[in-house]
């Protein structure tokens, strides 16, 4: 009973004790920089809760726990602190000051935590930041940033079949557009033309607008929102374009960010048929911002429309012609069978059945003039 009593004065006489200032202002300014910038809103509150429930990670003993008017440390299955919430779930001093606090208890009563302590405002930041659910990503200063897992693919490529044009982009960069328009220069005789955008991770968004703007004559390309709806930015194709060909863009789980852009504003705006598989779905735009310690925030702060007003983000692409699962190539000629809306993902780069079908589709088009 006595060493309960005294156990219960040591919390209490813990939890008066102020935050460390640095942590608490480090902490502060990482809030700041997502609620100020983030694409949709959020609140300290649900940062604070994500954050803190991270600890874990660093000692599976440690659990934070999130009441109706209070917040909750345990270790061990006991409790060993608690703090009563802040009136507003938007109050980001008052929220970085209970992360700060929270962070100090942890360090006290778990030795795995007072052996890591430098890194735990970090670990809450990483756990905050994937708590966004968005894409965004919170890297420590040591920690390198990493690729999303796709392999990249040759940058282009192109080569005529039978009188069919194919290019192949693996990513936009500076000199698309230029590489493009040479390829169209050079083989005046095609009749169709085949755009390969599987594996196509993106790139430089400017160098889309401008592959884009090849074959557009005039209209929206894409269109950006961010926190305010009303401040929408639109980029739009201009109006001196002379392309003429029917066209496929093949497309797969590997076709992300700006290469979805494109594919989606050249399916709406000349009727281009998508072939392949579901696409990746990040239509988002990430900026970088750095802290004090050292880390950096990749923080989604808006999102790319198709030319209707169709989010990418997490939905991406369905194709007109699916090909999830199909072999290396066609097993069967009939166009039909492959107009599965239930696509799903795949990648699928370098398969030949997509071109197959391209090709089947664009004679089947040029057979009817």
């Amino acid at each position: 009973m006595k060493m309960t009593k005294i156990f219960a004065c040591l919390i209490c006489a813990f939890a008066a004790l102020p935050a460390k200032a640095d942590n608490v202002s480090l902490i502060a300014s990482f809030y700041s920089t997502i609620a100020e910038n983030r694409a949709e809103p959020t609140t300290a509150e649900k940062m604070t809760v994500d954050g803190l429930g991270g600890l874990s990670k660093t000692d599976k003993d440690l659990l934070f726990a999130n009441g109706r008017e209070m917040v909750y440390l345990y270790y061990r299955r006991q409790q060993v602190d608690l703090w009563k919430k802040p009136e507003s779930p938007d109050d980001i001093n008052a929220w970085a000051e209970i992360a700060a606090k929270v962070i100090d208890a942890a360090v006290k009563f778990s030795p795995k935590a007072a052996e890591r302590d430098f890194e735990l405002p970090e670990t809450v930041f990483a756990a905050a930041a994937a708590g966004l659910n968005d894409g965004s990503r919170y890297y420590s200063e040591l920690e390198p940033e990493e690729e999303d897992g796709l392999t990249p693919v040759r940058p282009f490529a192109r080569r005529l079949i039978d009188d069919i044009l194919y290019v192949r982009i693996g990513n936009f960069s500076a000199t698309t557009k230029q590489n493009v328009e040479a390829a169209l220069a050079d083989y005046p005789q095609a009749k169709g033309f085949i755009l390969d955008l599987r594996g196509n991770r993106g790139g430089l968004l400017t160098a889309a607008i401008d592959v884009a703007g090849i074959f557009i004559d005039g209209g929206i390309i894409t269109s950006v929102e961010g926190r305010d709806p009303a401040a929408v930015k639109y980029y739009n194709a201009g109006e001196n374009s002379r392309f003429n060909l029917p066209m496929v863009v093949l497309i797969d789980g590997g076709t992300a960010s700006s290469a979805e852009v494109v594919a989606a504003a050249l399916s709406e705006q000349i009727q281009a048929k998508l072939v392949g598989t579901n696409s990746f779905g990040k239509g988002s735009i990430q900026e970088m911002y750095r802290f004090a310690n050292g880390g950096k925030l990749a923080l989604t702060t808006a999102h790319f429309y198709t030319p209707s007003g169709q989010k990418i983000d997490k939905i991406g692409l369905i194709p007109d012609y699916c090909t999830k699962n199909v072999g290396e190539t066609l097993p069967h000629g009939e166009v039909e069978a492959y107009t599965n809306q239930r696509c799903g993902k795949e990648n699928r780069v370098f398969k030949k059945a997509e071109i197959e079908l391209a090709v089947m589709l664009l004679n089947r088009q040029l057979s009817l003039f």
